[in-house]
């Protein structure tokens, strides 16, 4: 009868080790989600202050200029890429609602360099890629050569500013997030990088977002015996 007893009850221990197993799998899923969710959460809360920062600069950018029916009209747009921007980021609740907000700042940055363009009497922007370096910087306006150091060169998209830069030979302007207590370049971040693709990783080229080019040159500098560093 023991013997009974105790085949019985190895028999419900083995058959609860997968339900343990698949339990565990889905809290990890579930911390991980909840990881992504705040990490993007904090990185598209200060886009939107920035934003907000630069449609307020607006404003004064503007103030001596006679606004015609175009500008006009992008203008309000800006704000109401501000506003709805504000109101999605308050109701997200995953990272996936956070990239909206993502898309929502994307156009918003339009519309304020279509502004200043007609402001300057210069061509209207294309619709192309945030600022590789630093999507706060707004569309991009020219495909350069870049590589990280230790990485592999490749054409990017960045902004007039970093453009310049680049072509006198000096650093971008890159983007800096928070690690731990400190403050690193974005395709730095090695454990957050995989959490900033809402932000970071807005379209692909060929195919290959970004930052998955990114990942690719850490994972051969790892092959190599190097320390990982882009």
């Amino acid at each position: 009868m023991t013997w009974i007893i105790l085949g019985v009850l190895l028999v419900l221990l083995l058959a609860a080790v997968p339900v343990r197993r698949a339990l565990a799998q889905r809290q990890q899923r579930e911390l991980g989600a909840l990881e992504a969710f705040r990490v993007n959460r904090k990185i598209a809360d200060d886009d939107v202050t920035v934003f907000g920062e630069q449609v307020a600069e607006l404003h004064v950018d503007t103030l001596a200029t006679n606004l015609d029916a175009d500008m006009r009209d992008d203008y309000q747009a800006a704000l109401d890429s501000y506003e709805k921007a504000k109101q999605r980021l308050e109701a997200a609740t995953t990272a996936e609602d956070v990239a909206e907000v993502t898309k929502v700042l994307v156009d918003g940055r339009f519309a304020r360099a279509r502004v200043l363009a007609r402001r300057d009497g210069q061509d209207l922007p294309q619709r192309r890629d945030p600022c590789f370096f630093n999507p706060q910087h707004g569309p991009a306006v020219a495909d350069m050569t870049w590589a990280p150091p230790n990485g592999v060169a490749r054409e990017i998209a960045v902004c007039g500013a970093d453009a310049r830069r680049l072509e006198a030979g000096e650093d971008p302007d890159v983007r800096l997030v928070r690690v731990g207590d400190r403050y690193a370049k974005w395709y730095e971040a090695d454990h957050q990088r995989g959490l900033l693709v809402a932000t970071f990783g807005s379209e692909a080229v060929a195919g290959v977002p970004k930052y998955v080019m990114l990942e690719a040159d850490m994972a051969r500098m790892k092959r190599q015996g190097g320390n990982g560093r882009l």
